[in-house]
């Protein structure tokens, strides 16, 4: 390819020779991330090479070059960008980057993160990420960074689709801080369910991001991620509006909810196993309660109060709590 030097090598086959007119093997070797010719003409070409330097040093560890970190266009430009591209750039850094949160960051420093989500950017912009006994990373950008490195490292056995889900729930899991004032600091009360609506923006903005069941498996942590860890705490009746809301489907992805849920405790500075205990306990917990309300004849109780919507969900739930009942 044109965009890097890296990329702009070829084997003359019948003189069996390298050719490589712009020492793209030297940048190799000292993994370095060059542009051919002048980054800022190679980038209004196609601004998504803007991302792509990025997104590839980070994915191989290498450094990039620092005529692409001084390029003096404006950041808008990736607003010619098409969705799809954007998406593609960003998937591919979840899936392939060791710390796709050191990847953000540093779309953040050269002011790209705020032009292609706004939603993201907050996330990056040093509000705290709650008090520091229970975030002692203490910024939100950190606990990013972090939750993203535990999620990547320890969705490696899933397949790319449910290890994308993953990324993309513990990607969105905090977007709701964003939007806390800044005199509730440090505190983010509430941002679970404020989250919602940044998290649909970001998805409904660039859908290759991840596919429906992604969408629906991150609307799920974002809301959850800190009432389904204290379950044991719940009233019964609690935990069967739980169930009913939101684990009940058949197809309900319990361990990579909990995988994702897992992330938010072990993306906090020194607290790697304690995520791994927290995934454990989710997972089993969930197991434990789809497993008791699937004992409950939801048929039977259909047969006696079909004429009566409102009385057979009203015995159903109640049902639901009575085997609940730790």
């Amino acid at each position: 390819g044109r965009d890097m030097t890296i990329g702009a090598l070829a084997h003359w086959l019948t003189e069996d020779e390298i050719i490589d007119p712009f020492e793209g093997a030297e940048d190799w070797q000292r993994g370095r991330i060059v542009a051919v010719g002048d980054p800022a003409a190679r980038i209004a070409e196609h601004p998504v090479r803007w991302l792509r330097y990025y997104r590839r040093a980070h994915q191989w560890n290498f450094e990039v070059d620092k005529a692409i970190r001084d390029v003096s266009l404006e950041p808008e430009i990736l607003n010619q960008v098409p969705p799809e591209a954007i998406a593609s750039e960003l998937r591919s850094a979840l899936l392939d980057c060791a710390s796709p949160g050191a990847f953000l960051l540093d779309l953040d420093e050269c002011d790209l993160l705020a032009v292609i989500s706004p939603e993201l950017a907050l996330q990056f912009d040093g509000r705290p990420a709650g008090p520091v006994r229970y975030h002692p990373e203490v910024s939100q950008s950190s606990h990013m960074i972090l939750a993203l490195k535990w999620i990547a490292s320890r969705s490696a056995h899933l397949d790319d689709r449910e290890r994308n889900r993953a990324l993309v729930a513990v990607l969105c899991h905090d977007l709701g801080k964003g939007y806390t004032p800044a005199e509730k600091f440090p505190a983010h009360h509430g941002h679970e369910e404020s989250g919602l609506e940044p998290l649909r923006a970001l998805l409904g903005r660039y859908p290759g991001l991840t596919d429906s069941r992604g969408r629906r498996l991150a609307e799920a942590v974002c809301v959850l991620h800190l009432t389904i860890r204290r379950v044991d705490e719940l009233r019964p009746a609690s935990r069967a509006k739980l169930y009913g809301k939101h684990l009940r489907a058949k197809d309900f992805p319990v361990h990579v909810f909990a995988l994702a849920v897992g992330a938010d405790s072990g993306g906090r500075l020194g607290q790697g196993a304690r995520g791994d205990e927290v995934t454990r306990r989710v997972e089993a917990d969930l197991e434990w309660i789809r497993g008791q309300c699937e004992t409950v004849d939801v048929g039977a109780l259909w047969e006696t109060h079909k004429d009566d919507k409102e009385r057979f969900e009203s015995e159903r739930h109640q049902a639901w709590a009575r085997v609940l009942r730790r």
